[in-house]
C-alpha cells in the first residue's frame, strides 16, 4: 500500500513538474511572439512615415528626374510595407483594403513615370492622397498603440485581432481605406472586373462545412493533424466567405485561412522558434518544390527570392500549359525556415483567381535592331503580365545587360509579342 502511495505521489509531482515547464515554455514562447510582431508593426509604422514623406515630396517637381525619383520611392515603400504587414494576423479585411490600396498607390507611381500625360494626372490626384495618407497614419498611430499596449499573450491578441466584431480600430480603418481608394483611383470597367476576380466573387466551387474544412486542413499539413485545433467564420459581408483556422502544437501556434467555396488555401502561417542553423539555399528551394506538390501546387515555377535572418521568401507563378508563359498574377508566395526547411507561411489567394489568358500573335523581334549596341540581351523568355487596362498580354520577357558608361545594369523588359510594346521595364541590378 505504501509503495502505490508512493508511486502515485511520485507521478502526481512529476505531471506538475511537467505542466510548470511547459507553461513557463508556453509563456517564453508569447512573449517572443508578441515581440516579433510588434517590432513589424513598428517597421510598418516607419515605412507609412516614408511613404507620406514620398507622396508629398513628389508634389514639388514638375522636373522629370526629380519626379521620377520620388516616384521611385512611392512604388519601392508601397510594395516593402505591403511585405510588413503581410505577415501580420490583423483583421482580415483591414489587410486585404490596405493592401489593395497600396498596390493601387504603387501601380499609379509606377505607370506615372512612363508618360507627361500621366504625371500631370498623379500632380491633379496626388493632393487628395496626401490628404488621405495623413488621415489614415493618424489612425494607424491609434490602432497600433492600443495593439502594443495590450498584454504579451500572443493568443489573446491574435484572437483580438482576427474576432468577428463590427467594431473596432482596423475594422473601421478597412472602411475609411476603401473610401479613400475609391476616391483618389476610380475603377474603370476593366479595373471593376479585375477586383471582382480579385475578390473572388467569381468562384462557382461546392461550397465545403466548417468539418470538411478542418479535414482538409489536416490533409494538407499532416503534421499538424494531431494540434489543437479551432474554426470560425469570416465576418458577414467578407468579399470571399472563408473559414479562419487557428492550431496551437506545442512551440507552433498560427491559423490558416480556407475558403468556403472549394477550401482554397488563401494563406497560411507559423509562428515557433528559430534555430541558429541555416540550410543550404539549393536545398531549402527543393524542400518548397516538393511541399508545394504536395499542396497541390503542381503548374508553378519560382520566379524570385528574397532572404532575411530566419527565413526565404519564394515567390512562384503559374506555368500556362499551351505557351509554358508565366502567369505572374497567379502567384504563390511562401516563407520556408532556414533551419529545418519547413514552409512557415504561404499566401495563394493570387493563385485561386486564375486569371483566363487569351490566344495572342507572337512576332518575331530582332533583338539586334530592337536594342542599341550597348545592351546584350542574356535571356529570353515568356510571360503574361498585366498592361495598364489590367488585361493580361503575352510578352517576350527579355533579361539584357547594358554596358554603357564604364557602368553595367541589369533590365528586365516585357514586350508585347503582338505589338511590340514595351508593357514593363524592371531594374535587376
Amino acid at each position: 500500500m505504501k509503495k502505490t502511495i508512493f508511486l502515485l505521489s511520485y507521478a502526481l509531482i512529476a505531471c506538475l513538474i511537467f505542466i510548470v515547464a511547459s507553461n513557463r515554455e508556453n509563456k517564453e514562447l508569447q512573449y517572443l511572439l508578441h515581440g516579433q510582431y510588434t517590432n513589424k508593426m513598428a517597421d510598418a509604422s516607419t515605412q507609412l512615415n516614408e511613404l507620406q514623406q514620398a507622396v508629398q515630396q513628389s508634389l514639388m517637381y514638375k522636373d522629370t528626374t526629380a519626379l521620377h525619383q520620388s516616384l521611385q520611392d512611392v512604388w519601392r515603400l508601397s510594395s516593402d510595407i505591403k511585405y510588413s504587414i503581410a505577415d501580420l494576423p490583423l483583421d482580415q479585411e483591414f489587410t486585404s483594403e490596405w493592401m489593395n490600396y497600396l498596390g493601387r498607390l504603387g501601380n499609379n507611381a509606377k505607370m506615372t513615370m512612363t508618360s507627361k500625360e500621366n504625371a500631370d494626372k498623379w500632380h491633379a490626384n496626388i493632393k487628395n492622397v496626401s490628404e488621405n495618407l495623413t488621415n489614415f497614419s493618424n489612425d494607424w498611430q491609434v490602432a497600433t498603440a492600443h495593439v502594443l499596449q495590450q498584454d504579451n499573450n500572443y493568443k489573446h491578441w491574435l484572437e483580438e485581432q482576427t474576432a468577428d466584431q463590427s467594431t473596432g480600430n482596423f475594422k473601421n480603418m478597412a472602411k475609411s481605406i476603401k473610401t479613400y481608394r475609391e476616391s483618389d483611383f476610380p475603377l474603370t470597367a476593366s479595373e471593376s472586373d479585375h477586383e471582382k476576380r480579385k475578390n473572388l466573387q467569381k468562384l462557382d466551387d461546392r461550397k465545403i462545412s466548417e468539418s470538411e474544412a478542418i479535414n482538409r486542413f489536416k490533409d494538407m499539413f499532416p503534421e499538424l493533424s494531431n494540434a489543437t485545433i479551432a474554426v470560425k467564420n469570416s465576418r458577414k459581408g467578407a468579399p470571399y466567405p472563408f473559414y479562419h483556422i487557428t492550431f496551437t502544437k506545442g512551440e507552433r501556434t498560427g491559423y490558416a485561412d480556407l475558403t468556403v467555396k472549394g477550401g482554397h488555401l488563401l494563406s497560411y502561417l507559423v509562428e515557433r522558434p528559430f534555430g541558429q542553423t541555416s540550410l543550404p539555399i539549393l536545398k531549402l528551394k527543393k524542400l518548397a518544390d516538393q511541399h508545394l506538390k504536395e499542396l497541390g501546387y503542381t503548374d508553378v515555377v519560382e520566379t524570385d527570392a528574397r532572404e532575411n535572418s530566419e527565413v526565404w521568401h519564394l515567390s512562384y507563378a503559374r506555368v500556362d500549359q499551351s505557351t509554358k508563359a508565366k502567369i505572374y498574377a497567379d502567384g504563390v508566395q511562401v516563407k520556408i525556415a532556414k533551419d529545418t526547411g519547413e514552409v512557415v507561411g504561404l499566401n495563394g489567394i493570387e493563385y485561386i483567381q486564375k486569371e483566363k489568358v487569351k490566344p495572342q500573335t507572337m512576332k518575331k523581334i530582332d533583338w539586334n535592331t530592337f536594342f542599341n549596341s550597348d545592351a546584350e540581351v542574356m535571356e529570353e523568355d515568356l510571360a503574361y503580365v498585366e498592361d495598364k487596362d489590367f488585361v493580361e498580354r503575352l510578352c517576350y520577357e527579355v533579361t539584357v545587360r547594358v554596358n554603357a558608361n564604364k557602368t553595367q545594369h541589369t533590365y528586365k523588359v516585357l514586350i508585347d509579342t503582338e505589338t511590340g510594346e514595351v508593357i514593363k521595364n524592371e531594374r535587376l541590378s
